[in-house]
């Protein structure tokens, strides 16, 4: 698309829709309701529909790779915990070993670590990547997040296959 050809206010409500994201440090669901909202009402216009389509698809991805990344951690809790000795829970004067409760708190350490720098890192990830989009946007390019699934279809494609 022509950055001529695109009228002002559909680039103000693509970026809008970008940057509506950002309500879900104040408002529960806000990443998914307002871009919706936004979306859904102006879908008529093609470049406000395309930039719609992206930041919903973007924010299901993101929630999806956030449930994996909880997922994997809950499981390797469960897995790791199950190997911590009976005794480690016990309370008895004479039996502390302090090597045994170090051998079973550092791979739970260690994993909690590595599941906090994933969880940063997809954050710092999503701030880039919604920042890149809305300036794109206002700029009236197109934009594709990157690791976007496409859960969202375009209609334009689906109508052309019919």
């Amino acid at each position: 698309m022509e950055s001529s050809a695109i009228k002002q206010q559909d680039q103000t409500l693509a970026t809008i829709i970008h940057l509506s994201v950002f309500s879900k440090l104040f408002i529960p669901c806000g990443n998914f309701i307002f871009p919706l909202i936004i979306w859904l009402i102006n879908k008529e216009k093609s470049f406000v529909d395309h930039h719609g389509r992206n930041a919903v698809n973007f924010q299901l991805s993101l929630l999806l790779y956030y449930i994996i990344i909880a997922c994997l951690l809950i499981a390797s809790t469960i897995i790791l915990g199950a190997r911590i000795p009976l005794e480690f829970f016990e309370y008895n004067e004479y039996n502390i070993n302090i090597n045994t409760a170090e051998e079973a708190a550092l791979p739970i350490l260690v994993m909690l670590f590595t599941a906090g720098i994933f969880l940063l890192g997809l954050i710092v990830f999503e701030l880039y990547a919604v920042i890149s989009a809305a300036k794109d946007a206002s700029e009236g390019k197109e934009y594709k997040y990157p690791l976007c699934i496409n859960f969202i279809k375009d209609d334009t494609i689906l109508n052309e296959a019919s």
